[in-house]
């Protein structure tokens, strides 16, 4: 743990606690973990969405991964789709399934393009549910009934590594801007897992966590024409770690990556004059990536050591809020509301004027001196090393996508560069990066002292 206990930065505009005074208390940890499919049936297809699915290619999951220590429970549940919205629903739904509160479930979503979405609905209107939002719910409730089932005497570790699969995908080249590579810009290549095995040490569930989109097929053609759902390089990756220690349930979870994709793509320079759609053949890259992924997960897991069986659980969340913006065409004409990644109608001259605050919801989870900081937003990799350097904790990881995400949070640094997210941003730039590393040290020093007093 580092020694530097206590933080005094710049203020968060708005830092909203809630359940985080009641004492912890260590107890011998138990653990649960399931999986259970996402089933599309195959009269909902064609699908038209963000893209035309044809087919399922490969199945897609709901995960989840139940901790309890006889005194408190928390859960950690992953699902393989591309955004949470109507997220009160879904965490209200697990929750009541395992009868905690929401402080102490980190749910987030996976980012894989290639899932249909839950809502439909244009950019400022109002979302509209979908039917594939039932058969999620449905799966994410069932796995967490799962977990929460097959609760067993366990131990937890936690480990990292490295893997060279992402790289910075938001520069501007010219007048034009390249997607996907941009090897110079800030990305960390760092492969983070907490492990929760049986006492003999047969694992029951690996959660890992990487700053990388699970996009490797998105946009690419693959049969007849169209696309087809996949669990794209999280949910391979999974699969590769649940092949390798079988009966283990794999959780994948996307880190500090808004800026990040997969160093290599089915559909190369999306954004680009010379784009190219390698169709079927996309499915040799995404094996490759998703090996190249799951080997360091399955090499940090067999070497994490000193695993932990009697263990302080906890949750925590908190709003941070911080200045919004809206872009207004120069001269005079109606105001636009901003639209992350994305430049104003017709490329029409504009200047950013006073938007409606930025609201980003954060959860802590704790488990012992392991910080599971979970953000909803597509943070900028450099925003995530910001809370990783002010942490009170060494041992950390990020999952981001959380529900009802703020979109993307670029860093103040991207906001003086050239950067394709940050230009149309609706946040303003100076406030998101140091808010939430300063609101997750909030949490972490309000769960501190409850952790040193019961492990002393």
């Amino acid at each position: 743990m580092k020694s530097k206990l206590l933080y005094c930065g710049a203020a968060v505009a708005a830092l909203m606690l809630s359940s985080l005074f009641a004492t912890a208390q260590a107890g011998p940890l138990r653990a649960g973990a399931a999986k259970v499919e996402i089933s599309i049936p195959a009269s909902m297809f064609p699908i038209t969405d963000k893209q035309k699915f044809a087919d399922v290619h490969d199945p897609i999951y709901a995960r989840a991964l139940v901790l309890d220590n006889g005194k408190t429970k928390v859960a950690l549940i992953v699902l393989e789709v591309t955004q949470l919205t109507f997220g009160a629903e879904l965490v209200q739904a697990a929750t009541d399934e395992l009868k905690i509160p929401a402080a102490n479930l980190i749910l987030s979503g996976t980012h894989n393009h290639n899932s249909p979405s839950l809502n439909g609905g244009g950019f400022g209107q109002a979302p509209t549910k979908l039917p594939f939002f039932d058969l999620v719910k449905k799966s994410m409730i069932e796995a967490a009934h799962q977990a929460n089932a097959n609760l067993q005497p366990a131990r937890i570790g936690y480990g990292t590594g490295k893997a060279y699969v992402n790289t910075n995908r938001d520069q501007k080249i010219g007048d034009s801007y390249k997607m996907g590579y941009a090897p110079e810009g800030v990305s960390d290549k760092t492969v983070t897992v907490v492990s929760v095995t049986k006492p003999n040490g047969e694992p029951i569930a690996i959660y890992a966590n990487y700053p990388v989109h699970s996009v490797v097929m998105f946009l690419a053609k693959t049969k007849d024409g169209m696309t087809e759902v996949t669990s794209d390089l999280a949910g391979w990756t999974s699969n590769y770690v649940e092949a390798h220690f079988p009966g283990s349930v794999g959780l994948f979870t996307m880190g500090p990556a808004g800026d990040q994709n997969p160093l290599f793509m089915a559909y190369y320079n999306q954004s680009g004059p010379e784009t190219h759609d390698e169709g079927a053949a996309g499915w040799a890259i995404l094996d490759v990536l998703s090996r190249r992924l799951g080997e360091e997960v399955v090499r940090v897991t067999k070497n994490i050591a000193n695993t932990q069986e009697k263990v302080v659980l906890w949750g925590g969340q908190s709003t941070v809020s911080c200045p919004g913006r809206k872009f207004v065409p120069i001269g005079g004409e109606a105001a636009q509301p901003a639209q992350p990644a994305q430049r104003g109608p017709s490329n029409a001259p504009m200047q950013a004027v006073d938007g409606d605050p930025v609201n980003i919801n954060i959860g802590l989870v704790m488990v012992n001196d392991i910080a599971v900081a979970g953000a909803a937003a597509e943070l900028f990799n450099d925003v995530g090393q910001q809370i990783k350097r002010e942490s009170i904790f060494d041992r950390i990881l990020i999952p981001t996508l959380l529900p009802d995400d703020a979109g993307y949070i670029p860093s103040d640094l991207a906001f003086t560069l050239p950067s394709q997210m940050a230009a149309r941003n609706r946040l303003k730039p100076g406030c998101a990066a140091p808010a939430l590393a300063d609101a997750f040290k909030k949490l972490e020093t309000t769960y501190l002292p409850m952790y040193q007093a019961a492990t002393k």
